[in-house]
């Protein structure tokens, strides 16, 4: 499971840090679905339990991974920035959808590509 986990983390942020300045859009493109994962993973474990059973191991994992590249890739201070505005727009999200709706979709998208955070 640590592999695959390493292994998707690794394919989600190569090339962040390293980007050359002409790839500055595929570089923000990249930051930004990062902080999406960071966001999602704790509207999982805020939303999503009283739905589904939540592999905790794995959704802690995804979610350290990425953020460490967010503060590799943007200093700390932005990178908490940048989560804490994807928070403010999950919320929202979530509440307009419901909480029931929008878990059940992350469990579609989540447990199609490998990376299974939902147990049931």
């Amino acid at each position: 499971m640590r592999y695959v986990l390493a292994a998707f983390a690794t394919i989600l942020t190569a090339g962040v840090c390293t980007a050359a300045p002409t790839d500055d859009g595929q570089r923000a493109d990249k930051i930004d679905g990062l902080v999406r994962i960071v966001g999602a993973q704790a509207g999982i474990v805020l939303h999503c339990r009283q739905f589904y059973a939540i592999d905790d191991k794995v959704s802690d994992g995804l979610s350290r991974t990425v953020r460490l590249t967010l503060d590799q890739s943007l200093g700390p201070k932005q990178a908490q920035t940048a989560v804490d505005d994807e928070g403010k727009r999950l919320a929202q999200e979530i509440a307009e959808v419901g909480p029931e709706r929008w878990c059940a979709d992350q469990r579609t998208i989540l447990n199609t590509e490998g990376v299974r955070v939902f147990l049931d």
